[in-house]
């Protein structure tokens, strides 16, 4: 089955009337929780954008139970549909998700300047040298931070494996076959981790309609 990855436009959120709507329609308590402790507002709309993104594809996707629960390292899984992978994101204005029958990660990132702390301790010499001979050495940081991050994300490992223990150069094939789908979306990069080379499905999502409840 093809690989759903869907973003969408979080800033309808911050209309107070939008944002208590979404609050109400998603699903779940423990993300309602989790927005209401962000500090910033900008926070808390990324993230309801990206719990209401992800809702709305489980249900697209045929998902009628959306319990989830942790597992020991962190993951969210759907507690009665395992069978199905999820992997969520968001930065700046937008929310990413993916969702697949196979693990699947995703990760974005809002395009910025190189951040030179993350480039000296999480990429290996040859990704450092490969981001600093760029001509867009902004853009070529994000690319391989966005394939690190959506690939220990399909692992479900999260950072517990060092970033700089592996390296994803675009022009070199991951040892274990893992393969990746880039776009460029509104000045973020998005970027899906599959086990596989599979089809992948990019749709924007639109959280509501012009009108207001």
């Amino acid at each position: 089955m093809a690989v759903r990855c869907w973003f969408c436009d979080v800033r309808p959120l911050s209309d107070e009337a939008l944002f208590a709507r979404g609050m109400r329609e998603l699903p779940w308590a423990e993300r309602r929780e989790k927005v209401l402790r962000y500090r910033f507002e900008k926070d808390r709309i990324l993230s309801l954008g990206a719990g209401l993104l992800l809702a709305g594809m489980l249900q697209e996707y045929g998902v009628r139970d959306l319990t989830v629960h942790a597992l020991p390292e962190g993951k969210l899984v759907l507690t009665n549909c395992p069978q199905v992978h999820f992997s969520l994101s968001h930065s700046g204005t937008l929310a990413v998700a993916a969702v697949s029958d196979l693990p699947v990660g995703v990760d974005t990132e809002i395009l910025s300047d190189v951040d030179s702390r993350i480039l000296s301790y999480a990429f290996q010499t040859s990704e450092q040298e490969w981001v600093r001979k760029s001509d867009d050495p902004g853009r070529a940081f994000f690319r391989l931070w966005t394939r690190k991050e959506s690939y220990l994300k399909r692992l479900g490992i999260g950072f517990s494996v060092p970033p700089d223990s592996f390296s994803v150069l675009p022009d070199e094939p991951m040892p274990d076959g893992s393969t990746f789908s880039e776009w460029e979306e509104r000045g973020h990069l998005i970027c899906l981790s599959t086990e596989q080379a599979e089809k992948v499905e990019l749709r924007e999502y639109s959280l509501f309609s012009t009108k207001t409840e």
